[in-house]
């Protein structure tokens, strides 16, 4: 309902006046779609963007820089464009990138679709030989709120504390650590079936430490690794299944995973709040592109 696959880009053919946004990284599946893309859309514009230290947006093709935390800069760097419909690929894109976009764009009624290359094989032997925080990311940059979404009131009583797990269980460690929320608050989610068969398994011993000190392992939850659509629905099944408790969110598991999570916390403000470590991502530990999957993420909020 939500999601669709493009398997060949060569005959995507995107709505008549979009606005296509994408960032670059080292990783060639960032580079990979709006290449392809740019080929057979003439009607599109595409934008590369990036982000620097102080949370602004810089928009090379403009000579800008647009201030993530403020609506009104994203209301005047948008409103530039004439388009219909918003394409934010998010491959190559941090957190504290997407989620101000997406935010902005979500309760403005601009149509929103979100794109996501899938890379082919994670080089799971780089894991397994970094060591504590130093897995896919080359440090840690410390908690702090993701740009416009910074909560000034704490919540009145200990919330749900939902971790979104990857292969880097330094950063499940730090959380914790950081946050030190009650082990009965803790709630996993792992990622299944994972781009291959046994990286839920990975998941697993990349969080052993913390599961196990945690005694977490009892309450683990399983969203499909690859789904923003099936990562949004598990949280709301969990806060109904709970009776609608406040929820600190960590998405610090796959790409999907995190903007499902940013999504839910868009939808529901007053009772999530995004803990997010902010990595400096280490280069080259993915190889290969695998899926492209386009999620009408507008669609999605509305509906749900």
């Amino acid at each position: 309902m939500y999601t669709r696959i493009w398997d060949d880009l060569s005959s995507v053919v995107l709505e008549p006046h979009s606005l296509y946004l994408y960032a670059r990284d080292p990783e060639d599946r960032s580079h990979h779609c709006s290449d392809c893309l740019s080929i057979n859309n003439n009607d599109t514009i595409f934008e590369e963007i990036s982000i620097n230290e102080d949370d602004q947006m810089i928009v090379p093709s403009i000579d800008s820089k647009v201030s993530l935390s403020s609506t009104e800069s994203l209301g005047r760097f948008l409103s530039s464009f004439s388009f219909d419909v918003l394409y934010l690929e998010v491959t190559g894109m941090c957190c504290r990138l997407v989620a101000p976009i997406m935010k902005f764009a979500v309760l403005n009624n601009i149509p929103i679709r979100v794109v996501y290359s899938e890379p082919k094989d994670y080089l799971l032997t780089e894991f397994q030989k970094e060591g504590f925080n130093r897995d896919l990311s080359e440090s840690i940059a410390g908690v702090s709120p993701l740009p416009g979404f910074i909560r000034l009131v704490p919540f009145k009583e200990e919330p749900l504390f939902v971790s979104l797990l990857g292969f880097e269980g330094g950063r499940f460690s730090y959380l914790v650590a950081n946050k030190q929320p009650s082990y009965d608050k803790i709630l996993p989610i792992v990622g299944v079936p994972g781009y291959r068969i046994h990286y839920p398994f990975e998941a697993f011993w990349g969080n052993r430490n913390a599961l196990k000190m945690t005694k977490s392992y009892e309450r683990v939850v399983y969203a499909e690794a690859n789904s923003i659509v099936d990562i949004y629905l598990t949280l709301e099944k969990i806060s109904y299944d709970r009776r609608r408790p406040n929820m600190i969110v960590a998405p610090i598991g796959t790409k999907p995973h995190a903007i499902g999570a940013i999504l839910y916390a868009i939808k529901n403000p007053n009772k999530v709040e995004l803990l997010y470590d902010n990595p400096r991502r280490s280069l080259h530990r993915t190889e290969g592109v695998g899926r492209v999957l386009v999620c009408d993420v507008t669609k999605l909020y509305n509906e749900n």
